[in-house]
């Protein structure tokens, strides 16, 4: 679990983060299903939507897609793309038809890197 208060990040003081969000099993813990996602993300949308309007977000010096993907892979150079999902997504659910399920999922991120040759 991250730290957080609704869904804004906290830092060690219990502040709010500027510009850190966080939703799902990694803001309440493993705990909950679908449904309980959902509104766990509207929660933490409500509050990054409030932020927005109060002008509290970060305001990067090159906003531009290309910047932030060039920035994100800087620092974290295994990054999956929609098309990387795409390809996930058709190989679990062809993993599943095998099995008589709806999909069979990855486990891992390795798992998943390999399963599309990186």
């Amino acid at each position: 679990m991250i730290r957080n208060e609704g869904g804004r990040v906290t830092d060690d003081d219990g502040a709010p983060m500027q510009g850190l969000y966080t939703a799902g099993w990694i803001k309440r813990g493993p705990s909950g299903v679908i449904g309980t996602n959902k509104a766990c993300a509207v929660e933490t949308m409500a509050l990054l939507l409030e932020d927005l309007a109060a002008d509290r977000l970060l305001h990067p010096a090159d906003p531009a897609a290309p910047s932030v993907e060039a920035l994100v892979r800087s620092r974290q150079p295994l990054v999956f793309d929609f098309d990387d999902w795409k390809k996930l997504d058709e190989i679990e659910m062809r993993k599943g038809e095998e099995t008589g399920r709806p999909r069979v999922k990855f486990t891992t991120v390795r798992e998943m890197a390999d399963a599309i040759g990186r």
